[in-house]
């Protein structure tokens, strides 16, 4: 008997479309795939809901599916419940919304099949004879591994053992089975290390609410030893056979990360990244949702695995802004996350040595729970905090005396040193210096940054890359010169000051090729690097013992931006990467260097730190009604004509402000700070209100309308829920 289909399409319209099916409603489930036929394209759909065909039911005009891909659901109850909130709260096409939590390959339409291999299992049979050496060490493994042990497993503890395997499953010693492909355990197991007293007892408090939802603030500071804490729970939920998913902030992070738990834990543990293939990703997604995968570690996108038997969530570095998606589905997965472990009934931790403010207003109002590390782990200590004033650094390379006598002292004493900036390539300014001409890029209202390894000129902000230039264009005079300092430039200067130290630059021009970034790290721990040039992709999580000092260049920007959350950001960035000093049984000191010495934010960062910092930061914002206080939602238009952007959002601010009540206050349209980008001219709408039901509300109502206005298929417009980011 035909039933009706009602499908979420990947496409930016708000609804669900219906189609046909020969098949009776007992032989669908919602969550599964179909094929089907939309704008004369083959595309992927979702089944969301279901209906039967009724005797007044004109399906006449209704297409049927093209194909059923999946005889059971692919999508579970609970991660498609999460999905239609992400939908309604971040007020996003549904069918993107699936888009982005699933692989490629499976929302391409790709069987969601695990991929298979050989395993190979001991018999009960017992040797009576005199092994070769290659299939005496077989048999010896396998002793190991009463769980049998896969081919590619073999390979990598024996080599190609492929010849000795066979003879052993013709002698009846060994059988072999097709299971899923697993990711290869580590095989040095590390001994547990002990806890401390703050440690064991944070580890403690979680345990307690372990069977209900319990959001957790872990603020521990750098170095103090969250990620054992971590650990040290994922090892006590997996004895309750139940999964752990954990988020951390960086493709950049994973490496060591995952090191650190398959070094402590026996299990299998899944990454879920962009650095991982199509491939592995789909299967490691299938894993987790078949239960098959006990730990998954990934980036933000991974907060939409399915779980099978969940136990804990874990959010490293809570404060990060790379968990805020920027474009498309504009999603926050710490949100995601907190509604997931409600909806699971299990408890979430959230670690940071600086937390946000969003967390920390959330333990004020009593609905996170703070935990608090104290003390770094070992014999560690804080490094002291020292201002250095800039206005007397050589102008040729930026480092000041005081600098630079520290770097030597640290260098002679066999140290390793952290030198951070957080600006890429060679200087951000070329001009002329006859005629004042600058490097501008013509998409952007921005300047283009000199890259002088690479020979070009570079916007960071649209791509646009060109061949540095070597006389003016408008002038053509020769006298072209760079201003500023860049990551490349203070590299080339401490090869040029230190000529016998070696000197490594980390930054994303330096860890674009597939391993690179693992590769530094490497050379790194193994000290072949002794002056460290990074950004702040250096500053995260990051444990070298033998860095004693960092010195930081160049931080002022962050006391004059435009953003609200600048001062914030800035504590933030400067505390994790000042962590990074003196982690091991080595002391170390931080300098900072700055042309504002005497600003207030200085003064009260390095006397009371990070803490009171963000609390006096906190109490402005709830002084001034702003974020977190407040909720928002920016509404964005762009466009290659100038005035349809703003054109738009009068229009949605005109429709808004029909029913708009007094709780929401709606501001704008005005122009972004940079309102030229990738050729495209951007305004931005602001909602505010005290309580996020009335913004909500108002956007419900009115949503549908102003898509079908005509200039909405003439811009490129989005809604931004909880924005962190307004330039």
């Amino acid at each position: 008997m035909t039933c009706i289909l009602h499908i979420s399409v990947p496409c930016p319209l708000r609804q669900l479309f219906d189609y046909t099916s020969d098949l009776p409603i007992s032989e669908w489930e919602i969550g599964a795939r179909v094929k089907i036929n939309f704008a004369n394209r083959l595309c992927t759909g979702i089944v969301v809901k279901l209906s039967e065909v009724k005797s007044d039911t004109d399906i006449t005009k209704l297409k049927a599916i093209e194909e059923k891909l999946d005889d059971k659901k692919l999508i579970p109850d609970e991660l498609m419940q999460t999905l239609l909130w992400v939908s309604r709260y971040y007020h996003h096409p549904l069918g993107e919304c699936f888009q982005t939590a699933l692989p490629k390959l499976l929302r391409t339409g790709k069987p969601a099949e695990l991929d298979k291999e050989t395993w190979w299992f001991r018999t009960d049979i017992t040797v009576d004879k005199k092994m070769g050496s290659k299939q005496q060490q077989c048999l010896d493994l396998l002793e190991d591994y009463a769980d049998g042990i896969s081919q590619s497993m073999f390979k990598q503890y024996l080599g190609n053992v492929s010849s000795s395997l066979k003879a052993l499953e013709t002698a009846g010693l060994i059988s072999q089975q097709q299971k899923a492909k697993l990711p290869i355990p580590s095989n040095e197991l590390n001994v547990d290390l002990i806890l401390n007293q703050q440690q064991q007892q944070i580890v403690e408090n979680v345990w307690q609410k372990k069977e209900e939802f319990q959001p957790f603030l872990l603020e521990g500071i750098t170095g103090s030893g969250k990620t054992e804490v971590y650990i040290e729970l994922t090892e006590r939920v997996l004895k309750t056979n139940k999964q752990v998913l954990i988020l951390i902030p960086e493709i950049g992070l994973t490496g060591q990360f995952v090191e650190r738990f398959k070094k402590r834990l026996n299990t299998t543990i899944v990454i879920l990244n962009s650095a991982v293939s199509d491939k592995e990703r789909k299967q490691a997604w299938l894993l987790a949702k078949q239960g098959l995968a006990n730990v998954i570690i990934g980036t933000r996108s991974a907060v939409f695995t399915p779980l099978i038997n969940p136990g804990l969530i874990i959010i490293d570095e809570e404060h990060d802004s790379s968990y805020k998606q920027q474009d498309g589905l504009r999603y926050h997965a710490r949100n995601v996350a907190l509604i997931r472990a409600q909806k699971y009934n299990i408890p979430i931790v959230m670690g940071s040595a600086t937390p946000s403010l969003e967390s920390l207003y959330q333990v004020k109002k009593q609905r996170f729970q703070l935990l608090e590390l104290t003390q770094r782990a070992g014999n560690a200590q804080l490094p002291p905090v020292r201002l250095v004033d800039n206005s007397q650094a050589n102008p040729e390379h930026g480092f000041s005396d005081v600098l630079l006598k520290a770097i030597k002292k640290h260098l002679d004493a066999g140290n390793q040193i952290i030198l951070f900036i957080n600006r890429r390539g060679y200087a951000p300014v070329l001009m002329c210096h006859d005629c004042g001409w600058q490097a501008k890029c013509k998409h952007c209202d921005a300047r283009m940054v000199v890259h002088q390894h690479r020979n070009i000129l570079f916007c960071h902000h649209c791509g646009f890359i060109q061949r540095l230039v070597e006389e003016c264009p408008e002038c053509e005079s020769k006298s072209l010169k760079s201003y500023g300092a860049g990551t490349e430039k203070i590299e080339q200067h401490l090869q040029k000051l230190f000529p016998e130290t070696p000197v490594i630059r980390v930054d994303r021009d330096t860890t674009q090729r597939v391993n690179a970034f693992s590769d530094l790290i490497a050379d790194i721990k193994q000290g072949e690097a002794r002056i460290l040039v990074g950004t702040q992709i250096l500053a995260k999580g990051h444990d070298f013992h033998d860095v004693t000092l960092v010195g930081v260049l160049d931080t002022d920007q962050g006391l004059y931006s435009a953003d609200f959350r600048a001062t914030e950001n800035l504590a933030q960035m400067i505390t994790q990467v000042t962590g990074r000093a003196g982690r091991g049984d080595k002391s170390g000191e931080v300098l900072i260097q700055t042309e504002q010495p005497a600003h207030i934010f200085w003064k009260n960062f390095i006397k009371k730190g990070y803490k009171k910092t963000a609390e006096s930061l906190l109490e402005e914002r709830i002084d001034m009604e702003l974020p977190p206080v407040s909720n928002w939602a920016v509404i964005r238009a762009e466009s290659s004509d100038r005035e349809q952007a703003t054109a738009f959002l009068q229009e949605f601010s005109a429709q808004c402000h029909q029913h708009a009540s007094e709780d929401v206050l709606i501001l704008g349209p005005v122009p972004a700070i940079m309102e030229k980008k990738g050729g495209r001219f951007r305004a931005q709408l602001l909602l505010s209100s005290a309580h996020r039901k009335p913004l909500h509300q108002l956007l419900d109502r009115h949503i549908s309308v102003i898509s079908r206005h005509k200039l909405a298929r003439k811009v490129r417009w989005s809604i931004d829920i909880d924005p962190v980011d307004l330039l």
